[in-house]
């Protein structure tokens, strides 16, 4: 027998041997340590290197390993610019975290923020104009408000089919493309509606291709930012996503109250064109996969049947929202839901407020949501920033590891328990009360200065929560707080026409008291959890 293939044998030998049923335990518990993990596809090289160890062996001296086996990943695909440009899956070997340069990095979270920004720019721009668009098209009430809920809920649906595709497929690029190209051509049809019936379809496609396009982000964030960057990049990006409800409202009053409410929808579609030119040339695919050698590939032959050959898997759009069976992701995704939800109901209810109680007209109205667009800006780049702070301030604690938990920092906690209830307390009652102008301005400010916080720390702490699946446990958790935008938008007018805006901030303000202290159980068990919700997704995806 010649040399190679006595090493061939042993290599094959050693394998089978750590494949036996007894050690695989170990080698799942041995990876599920790092909280900070993004990847599942670590799992084979925690086992191989558990065998190497067994064996003597120093698995990252490429002396004793094999031949052919690599240790080190390679490097990103080099390919020509215009078929880098056109391909679906260009992919991205290697490590983008590393390999991408401060200045790219910095780019691609621009780019990505800008089509975040889409849904929350397309949704507010359209509230100054409800009062106009309800008169011109001689429709109800009723239908108006289904256009802005229907938008809410496809806008939690469409991430589910995106964030899918992208982890099955391995993709992200394409994808923030077509889904663009979708809301750029609902934006047009939305424009040229001359009923209410186009108008609400319109409406749909326009959350569909925001919703798909936006839920990437926070994939695209994990893939090229260190977990201990994550909750600033996580603020930058949502500073994005709170653009759009910043600049919407003053946007779309002076063009509905200058050109009609059809220019807000075909200044949506050309600002959603320039997103596109963005992307295309400036956006490469950063899927992070993670590297098989020659060990990982014959083990996998190994503990694979010889009659067994591969099939096709049916893909379920709406895997994602089974994550939410792990209280991990249950728990964080009722608060930020709740929190986004209740801010969304103030928005649905501030064109009326400002019209019939204070006399404003469309563009003055659109400026009255300046302040909540601040606040919600403020808060996001601060709760990012603190997020990572305090993740880092108690590495040291912990040994040298990162503990998840410690990105749930103190300032969330007084941002979701005093700041959020007092302002949604003073816009209600400043309201109720018919107090000065400023008054119900200045709580919904403040009730966004909260928000921000809470949303930046728990959309950092969600996206790396289960190893490999941040964008699914992502949409889930999107998902959840779409249908709960979704409920409030649509009740929350009959609410206030039934018990007045005070005691509607009041139910605000105990909704979300009690949902932050759902979220208090993540902070003191959300290892434990972490773990039990990673070994299920571990043992459901090996019998996949």
């Amino acid at each position: 027998m010649s040399m190679n293939e006595k090493d061939a044998e042993s290599t094959i030998s050693t394998i089978n041997e750590s494949s036996h049923p007894s050690h695989q335990p170990h080698a799942i518990d041995h990876l599920h340590i790092d909280p900070t993990a993004t990847t599942v596809a670590t799992l084979p090289n925690s086992a191989q290197d558990t065998t190497a160890s067994s064996k003597g062996m120093d698995p990252t001296n490429s002396v004793d390993r094999p031949k052919n086996v690599s240790v080190n990943p390679p490097g990103p695909v080099v390919e020509g610019f215009w078929k880098s440009r056109f391909a679906i899956r260009p992919g991205f070997k290697g490590d983008p975290r590393e390999e991408l340069s401060r200045f790219r990095k910095t780019v691609i979270l621009c780019v990505i923020a800008q089509a975040g920004c889409l849904g929350g720019f397309s949704s507010t721009i359209y509230f100054p104009s409800l009062v106009k668009i309800k008169d011109e098209l001689g429709t109800s009430q009723t239908a108006i408000n289904a256009s802005v809920s229907l938008f809410i809920l496809f806008m939690g649906i469409a991430p589910l089919v995106a964030s899918t595709l992208s982890d099955t497929f391995k993709i992200r690029r394409i994808l923030y493309i077509v889904f663009t190209i979708v809301f750029t051509i609902a934006s047009l049809g939305g424009g040229f509606a001359k009923s209410v019936a186009p108008l609400i379809i319109a409406r749909v496609f326009q959350a569909i291709g925001s919703g798909g396009a936006s839920i990437l982000g926070a994939g695209t964030v994990a893939d090229i930012f260190a977990p201990a960057e994550q909750g600033t990049s996580m603020g930058l990006f949502f500073l994005g996503q709170f653009l759009g409800p910043l600049l919407g409202p003053p946007i779309g009053g002076v063009l509905a109250e200058n050109f009609g409410w059809e220019s807000t929808f075909f200044f949506m579609a050309a600002l959603s064109a320039i997103v596109i030119l963005q992307l295309f040339f400036l956006l490469p695919d950063t899927f992070r996969i993670e590297p098989k050698d020659e060990l990982d590939t014959l083990e996998e032959s190994a503990d694979a049947s010889p009659e067994q050959k591969p099939t096709r898997k049916f893909i379920n759009p709406f895997q994602a929202v089974f994550l939410l069976k792990h209280p991990v992701v249950l728990l964080s995704s009722i608060e930020t839901g709740i929190i986004f939800a209740l801010m969304f109901s103030i928005e649905t209810i501030v064109p009326d407020l400002f019209t019939r109680f204070y006399g404003l007209g469309e563009s003055m109205t659109g400026l009255t949501y300046l302040g909540a667009g601040v606040g919600s800006v403020l808060g996001s780049v601060l709760g990012g920033k603190l997020s990572d702070l305090s993740l880092m301030r108690n590495k040291d604690k912990n040994n040298g590891e990162l503990v998840l938990e410690d990105r749930l920092a103190p300032n969330m906690w007084i941002a979701g328990f005093l700041i959020v209830p007092f302002g949604s307390l003073l816009f209600g009652w400043g309201a109720e009360k018919h107090l000065n102008i400023a008054a119900p301005i200045i709580g919904f400010a403040i009730y966004n200065f909260g928000m921000g916080q809470v949303l930046s720390a728990g959309a950092a702490y969600l996206v790396n929560a289960i190893p490999g699946q941040g964008s699914s446990a992502t949409a889930a958790g999107n998902f959840l707080r779409m249908i709960m935008a979704c409920v409030f938008s649509l009740t929350a007018q009959l609410i206030v026409d039934g018990i007045g805006y005070g005691y509607y901030s009041v139910i605000l303000a105990v909704l979300n008291f009690g949902a932050m202290g759902l979220f208090y159980i993540v902070k003191l068990k959300g290892a434990e959890m972490r773990a039990s919700a990673v070994r299920s997704e571990a043992q459901r995806l090996k019998k996949l």
